[in-house]
């Protein structure tokens, strides 16, 4: 029998080299289902395309969480860095208007901006019909007319729009 020395690493060393490719190629094929689920290749196993889908929707969850705390972090540097100046000290009382602390403050500023709503309606609604009666026509000649002819001068009046 003849033997033929052969080193064990020639042999395995093209088995080695086509596995890496294959996890390698199955690697990028899993990242680019995270990306974009909806692309080419699926991976063909149903636990790992919904591992990665899972794992897809954490990561876009933990992304907006971080950056909604990387917003309030930016709001509150704001705050505190007008609060330490001139301003912050004479409008100090503004801040308990504009973040109300605990329940009992935000349902009060709640009750006082369904107030300030009601108001507001109720003052744009007298003045478009006038207000009063003696402040129906800002013309007093044309009152005079309208007067004499018996006509009522009758404006027509534009949708209710509010600023709300």
């Amino acid at each position: 029998m003849s033997a033929v020395a052969t080193p064990p690493d020639t042999l395995a060393a093209p088995d080695k080299a086509q596995r890496e490719t294959t996890s390698l190629a199955k690697a990028k094929n899993a990242i680019q289902y995270m990306v974009d689920p909806k692309s080419g290749a699926q991976p063909t196993r149903l636990r790992t395309r919904a591992f990665l889908r899972s794992v897809r929707y954490i990561l876009i969850f933990a992304f907006w969480r971080l950056v909604r705390y990387a917003k309030y972090a930016a709001v509150g540097a704001a705050v505190a860095a007008i609060s330490g100046t001139a301003i912050g000290s004479i409008f100090s009382g503004a801040a308990f208007l504009i973040a109300p602390t605990g329940i009992l403050g935000g349902a009060g500023v709640g009750v006082l901006w369904a107030i300030g709503k009601f108001g507001w309606r109720r003052a744009t609604a007298r003045v478009r019909r006038g207000g009063h009666e003696h402040a129906e026509h800002v013309d007093p000649r044309q009152d005079e007319k309208a007067d004499a002819e018996g006509l009522k001068h009758e404006e027509i009046r534009a949708p209710r729009a509010d600023p709300w």
